[in-house]
């Protein structure tokens, strides 16, 4: 008489482990798609760049050469030159016709109004501008200056009121006269310089001298 075949079950531990290798297995599978999928977006994300793309071979811009000035910029700068002194008392020459002379230098009390002016001890310089050209002369923009010393420190221009500054448009033949008040101490007038431009751009006439 023979026995009954027992069937054996599996022990619950191989079933742990079976278990087991099956998750690791679907892990690796898993972990193996997420890399291939992101490693094919990281390629399409990056261009890809063509030899000879009109794009992607263009030079990068660089900013364009700073244009040289161009024109008559040098005159802008350039001082009026200055003729040689005359003495006080000489009759100076512009060289196109136009002449000056000092009417007079004279000793006064000085009244200095607005900034930079101040009373005190000043010259009277009048000059006298005569037009010996063919046309007419304007005499509107006439500069004058004064200067005292071999150093030529420059004498404060006074807006006083026994100024009467050069002006007007004279003709040919005719002159015309105008007054000015520098500052000057006592001290100064061993050794005074007069300067005078009649227009923007043309040669100061000069007087150099002692005024007593």
């Amino acid at each position: 008489m023979s026995s009954p075949t027992t069937t054996r079950r599996p022990s619950r531990r191989l079933l742990a482990l079976v278990g087991a290798g099956v998750v690791v297995v679907l892990a690796a599978v898993a972990l193996f798609l997420s890399t291939r999928d992101g490693g094919q977006d990281t390629a399409a994300a990056t261009p890809t760049t063509v030899p000879g793309d009109p794009v992607s071979s263009e030079p990068a811009p660089t900013n364009p050469p700073t244009p040289e000035p161009s024109g008559p910029t040098a005159d802008a700068t350039d001082l009026p030159p200055t003729l040689s002194a005359v003495g006080l008392s000489d009759q100076a020459a512009v060289g196109d016709g136009v002449t000056g002379r000092l009417v007079s230098v004279e000793a006064v009390q000085g009244s200095g109004n607005g900034v930079g002016n101040v009373d005190g001890p000043s010259l009277l310089v009048t000059v006298e501008l005569t037009n010996g050209t063919d046309a007419p002369v304007s005499f509107d923009a006439v500069a004058a200056e004064a200067y005292t010393g071999a150093d030529m420190v420059p004498a404060t221009l006074l807006d006083d009121p026994q100024a009467n500054p050069l002006r007007g448009t004279v003709d040919p033949g005719d002159s015309v006269t105008g007054s000015y008040v520098f500052y000057v101490p006592e001290s100064d007038r061993g050794d005074v310089t007069i300067q005078v431009g009649y227009q923007a751009g043309a040669p100061y006439l000069v007087w150099r001298g002692a005024v007593s």
